[in-house]
């Protein structure tokens, strides 16, 4: 499989409530478009670079550590922003990526939680063909007792 990359928006989500409640103007709100998010299913979060981090105006949580290409290695996981991918979205924290070339990885969680699949054929993020192309999201729990 190569390379599949996807043009993402993001929010910072503080931002978008602050706007909600009409403490600031809509224009307002901390956005950042990336034409060339790395889409990888082996990563587990939406992590972006520390510049857009900063752009955005997110506050670091707390640390984690993660594994790496190089180890263990440890980083911090941010506010939560709103991504939004081919017209879905969804409230996702961040996770801060050190790569000095990349600006934004979305891993499984994001990709799960908005229906997309890695179509490796073409190299492309596609809707789960599955669902007709409308988010559907699993719940496969029953009222039962």
């Amino acid at each position: 499989m190569g390379k599949v990359l996807a043009e993402i928006t993001v929010s910072n989500y503080g931002d978008v409530i602050l706007a909600e409640i009409g403490t600031i103007d809509k224009k307002d709100i901390k956005t950042v478009r990336i034409s060339d998010a790395i889409v990888d299913s082996g990563a587990t979060l939406l992590s972006l670079s520390e510049n857009i981090i900063k752009a955005l105006g997110l506050r670091k949580r707390k640390s984690v550590k993660v594994n790496t290409a190089s180890g263990v290695e440890e980083r911090g996981l941010y506010d939560p922003v709103v991504l939004e991918i081919m017209g879905r979205e969804g409230l996702f924290e961040v996770m801060e990526l050190k790569h000095p070339e990349i600006k934004a990885l979305v891993g499984q969680i994001p990709l799960e939680r908005l229906d997309f699949l890695i179509k490796p054929s073409v190299n492309r993020l596609i809707p789960d063909p599955d669902h007709g192309n409308q988010l559907m999201l699993d719940q496969l729990l029953t009222d039962e007792i």
